[in-house]
């Protein structure tokens, strides 16, 4: 019925290479998102050679990709849980994101995300303070985090 051949993977180190800066000129990848992409069309030998060589040339940097995306989880308001699981799903250790984790402020970042989600004429009932701390707990803050955002953003309305 379905006479679909299976297309054999490509064993050419040269091909997957030339695929991998491809992807790469998109934007950063971590090493796993791009084996990912790379083992799809590759075997798995050219698809680490390639791999392989893109780091020896710089051309992928698990640094640049975790400083990417940090920098886009801080901006839309995230915490550190967060970006440690996203870090760890794309394969990147903490080695590479605990520097930026260390010397960024998430109670700033959290008081942030208030700022844009409370309307401030309006009084919040105790009901309302723990529906916008189980927000800031789900966006990867701890509770003392989101206890001292909430704190922090009611006495700057005062």
């Amino acid at each position: 019925m379905f006479n679909k051949t299976i297309k054999a993977k490509d064993d050419d180190v040269a091909h997957a290479v030339n695929a991998a800066l491809r992807i790469l000129t998109c934007r950063e990848h971590s090493i796993l998102e791009l084996y990912k992409k790379l083992i799809l069309k590759f075997t798995d030998k050219a698809s680490k050679e390639a791999i392989k060589k893109c780091i020896e040339n710089n051309w992928q940097s698990q640094e640049r990709y975790m400083q990417m995306l940090f920098e886009h989880l801080v901006n839309q308001c995230y915490g550190p849980r967060k970006i440690a699981l996203e870090a760890s799903k794309k394969g990147v250790k903490a080695q590479y994101y605990q520097e930026m984790m260390d010397s960024t402020d998430f109670v700033e970042v959290a008081v942030k995300f208030l700022a844009k989600k409370i309307d401030p004429s309006v009084d919040l009932s105790f009901e309302d303070k723990q529906k916008i701390l189980a927000s800031l707990a789900r966006r990867g803050f701890s509770n003392s985090m989101c206890m001292e955002a909430l704190n922090t953003y009611l006495s700057n309305l005062d």
